[in-house]
């Protein structure tokens, strides 16, 4: 099912791919077979002889139309039930533009919601989808099912929408695949089986459990959590001068079916052992959420060259997954004492002592005042500005040791320094102008809250002003784009004020958008009654010109 000779590898998926049926890679592999595998795998194998391995492609378009339906028919229409016309948290928004662009946000849910058909159940060879039996939030556009880490910002919004019975379903959901596959998957298609995406589970089981207090789920999902948590530490770690730290590191080393023609093309002038090793490095990115970025390409990135060609992604120690993790052993500590395991607390106590000890002597540059990536292949930190350099200032994961505060102003003035916090449309991903999507000039939701939430959630109230002003500039440009467009975006230009849709890498700026959606509620509830005068008027939702 996860090897699949036609979703995930094969003549049939090469044929398919290089006919161009689709600008979008991704459209093939997404559509569902009209018959068992086997009988169009045969029918394909008879059509090769036919044309002895040499397929027309007007002949091979005939014969996917004959024998796959469109994207999108493992779904069928659905509202969720416990979707709500006025959630509690839009009575704090003063200003009453941002209500009505918040209410809106809300009315998205049951547009990004998705339930699946029963056929996908008792046919399930014949769709690429992977089988969940509650229904789901997507990202939107291209991002027809779920994704890991998009889920947690999603998460975030549908707590807000007091839509408590959705996450429970989603989280059930995400807890029965890492039964199922040992690990959450990147997202929720079978091609996706063989790579994770940042490890954000336990964190949104927190989010859920400290809003409903259901000791029960709690309880039930634990053991999992617990697998989810080793499947990092046994698969994805490594021991360097001592301390143990977690890496991306997908072992798939051919080309990814959702993207098969530009995977091709990027290894198209490498030897076969090149190319796997590229692979590797590029389906590693993928498992990073930052597909693609100039950080991946470690400290030797020239902007000369084409950053594909350049990833060393495997050999890099990532601040934010490391910060990440060590925010999950310390939450995990947290659920063992509250159902009264203090025996198990206290290992992962341990574990996130060890791990923060690991950030500070491999991470901490006490001379720049900021986190940076570790790069194995020489042994040296990546001294560049990215927005995950300042992670640790979202989890907290600072050595007992230290002055927390004092901390937080080091990496404060850090951000200062680079000027990152200065751009109009908000906080760049990178400075290096690279042309993939998670370089300049992009922002994107997740990265601008964490700085954002890591900031208000300081003492200092030089910190807290900066949060607020951040934020501001944040709502200003998504709710501009969105009363000129009527849409939410995935990413955002930071070097326009007025909210303009970010650019770049492999296809076109997606709307939708789950996280971005879940990130604005995030903020309209932080700073709602005191954000006012911003933009334009709205007219039911629609944009005024």
């Amino acid at each position: 099912f996860t090897n699949s000779e036609i979703y995930c590898k094969g003549p049939l998926l090469d044929a398919a791919q290089n006919a161009f049926i689709f600008n979008d890679s991704k459209s093939f592999v997404d559509m569902k077979l009209k018959y068992p595998p086997e009988v169009v795998l045969s029918a394909f194998r008879q059509l090769n002889l036919t044309y002895n391995g040499n397929i027309p492609a007007q002949v091979v378009t005939k014969f996917v139309f004959k024998n796959f339906e469109n994207p999108g028919s493992e779904f069928e229409n659905w509202l969720p039930e416990d979707w709500t016309e006025s959630p509690r948290f839009l009575a704090k928004i003063a200003d009453e533009n941002l209500r009505s662009w918040a209410s809106d946000l809300n009315q998205l849910w049951k547009v990004l919601g998705r339930k699946m058909v029963n056929d996908v159940f008792t046919n399930s060879s014949q769709y690429s989808i992977i089988p969940v039996k509650n229904p789901v939030i997507v990202p939107g556009g291209r991002f027809r099912e779920f994704y890991y880490w998009d889920s947690y910002w999603v998460v975030r919004g549908l707590i807000l929408s007091e839509m408590h019975s959705t996450v429970k379903g989603m989280l059930q959901n995400f807890l029965q695949i890492v039964e199922d596959f040992g690990f959450v998957p990147n997202g929720g298609r079978i091609y996706y089986t063989r790579r994770s995406q940042p490890p954000f589970l336990i964190a949104m089981v927190k989010d859920y459990f400290e809003s409903t207090g259901d000791i029960g789920f709690l309880k039930l999902a634990l053991p999992t959590l617990e697998k989810e948590y080793k499947f990092w530490v046994s698969h994805r770690s490594i021991q360097v001068n001592g301390y143990t730290l977690n890496y991306y590191g997908s072992e798939v080393n051919q080309p990814r079916p959702e993207s098969y023609r530009e995977d091709k093309n990027a290894i198209k002038n490498l030897n076969p052992d090149d190319a796997r090793t590229l692979m590797g490095h590029l389906t590693s990115a993928c498992e990073s959420g930052w597909d693609f970025s100039s950080r991946w390409a470690g400290t030797e990135y020239s902007e000369k060259t084409n950053v594909l060609q350049q990833l060393v992604t495997r050999n890099v120690l990532p601040v934010d997954l490391n910060s990440i993790m060590a925010l999950n052993e310390r939450t995990m500590a947290e659920f063992y004492t509250t159902i009264g395991n203090l025996t198990e607390a206290d290992k992962y106590l341990e574990n996130y002592s060890k791990r923060v000890m690991a950030i500070e002597a491999l991470m901490w540059n006490e001379n720049d005042g900021s986190y940076y990536d570790y790069v194995l292949s020489d042994n040296s930190p990546n001294r560049k500005y990215f927005a995950s350099n300042a992670n640790p200032l979202w989890t907290k994961c600072f050595p007992s040791n230290i002055d927390a505060t004092e901390r937080e102003n080091r990496i404060y003035n850090y951000l200062k320094k680079t000027g990152v916090l200065d751009y109009p449309g908000g906080i760049p991903t990178s400075l290096s102008t690279s042309g993939e999507q998670w370089d300049f000039p992009n922002a994107w939701p997740p990265l601008v809250h964490m700085i954002i939430e890591g900031l208000a959630s300081s003492n200092s109230t030089t910190l807290q002003s900066e949060a607020l002003q951040q934020a501001r500039k944040w709502i200003s440009g998504n709710y501009r784009a969105y009363v000129k467009t009527n849409f939410m975006f995935e990413k955002y230009d930071v070097t326009v004020e007025d909210g303009v849709a970010g650019s770049g890498g492999e296809y076109d700026v997606q709307v939708g958008f789950g996280w971005t959606n879940g990130v604005v509620m995030s903020l309209l509830d932080r700073y709602g009654d005191i954000l006012t005068g911003i933009g334009c008027s709205m007219t039911s939702g629609k944009s005024s010109k």
